[in-house]
Formats: structure tokens, sequence, C-alpha cells
């Protein structure tokens, strides 16, 4: 899967999500490394209580944590902007068959990964969809990981 930059388009990712009440879940956290572990720590969480495999866990963990390193090395933050703007935001959407992961953070400029990336390729490996897109001041990487064992 390359990356791929869109703007003002809604995803594959999201278009993925089926029509149904889904639950959300939003952590924010200054975009920093040493804040990684909280939105790691909730991935897991949160694939635990949709009914993930061990297995599933242990893969989503990993995706969310490489994505957003590739998200943070990618992306400067914008000075001027307002305290928190530049923030990272973690987005879950849960719903039957599937597990939406949704980072985000304001930039001044941002550049997309290349498909050969080592970060890219691990990611790509690691779920079954992953979308690099960009939104006027906003870059979002989109993962979505089906569930097999779940509930």
């Amino acid at each position: 899967m390359d990356p791929e930059v869109q703007s003002g388009r809604t995803s594959p990712v999201a278009e993925a999500a089926v029509e149904t009440e889904a639950e959300t879940v939003v952590i924010q956290v200054p975009a920093d490394a040493d804040y990684l572990p909280i939105i790691r720590s909730a991935s897991a969480h949160v694939a635990t209580k949709v009914g993930c495999t061990l297995s599933e866990v242990a893969d989503l963990r990993l995706a969310v944590d490489e994505a957003c390193g590739l998200l943070l090395r990618h992306t400067i933050r914008d000075r001027q902007s307002l305290t928190g703007a530049g923030d990272l935001v973690c987005r879950f959407v849960l719903d039957e068959v599937a597990l939406r992961v949704v980072l985000s953070r304001q930039a001044r400029n941002a550049a997309p990964p290349q498909s050969d990336e080592f970060g890219w390729t691990i990611l790509s490996a690691l779920v079954d969809d992953i979308l690099w897109r960009v939104d006027g001041p906003t870059v979002h990487v989109e993962i979505l990981k089906r569930r097999t064992g779940g509930k």
C-alpha cells in the first residue's frame, strides 16, 4: 500500500466502516514521543475490549505506535498555532467488524512517507488498510484492522 495524500475526499478506510452504531474513543496528547506509551496502551485496551485475539492486539499496538512515529517524523508543528493545535489526536472507532484508528496532527509542513520506507512497510504488514491523508492544516494517518477473532 502506497502512502497516498488525499485532500477533501472520504478515505477508503472510513468507507470500510459499517453503517452501524459505532463507539468512539478519543485521546489527545502532546506531539512528543514521551507520550506515545499512553496511545500504545490505549490501543491494546480498546482492541481487547472489542474482542481481538492476542495476536491482533499485539499487531494493532505495534501498528499504532509505528503510525504515531511516522506522523511525528513527517510533520513539522507550526509554532505560531494555538496551544494544543499541534497535539497528537488518536480516535478509535469501534464497530461490529473492524477497529478504525485515526491519528491526526495539525502541522505547517508534512511530507508523506515513501512506500519503501521501513516504518510504512511494517505498518502495511500489520493492518488491513492504511492511508496518509492531508486535510488543510491537519495530517491524518488512518488504520483499519478487521477483527477475525472478535465478539
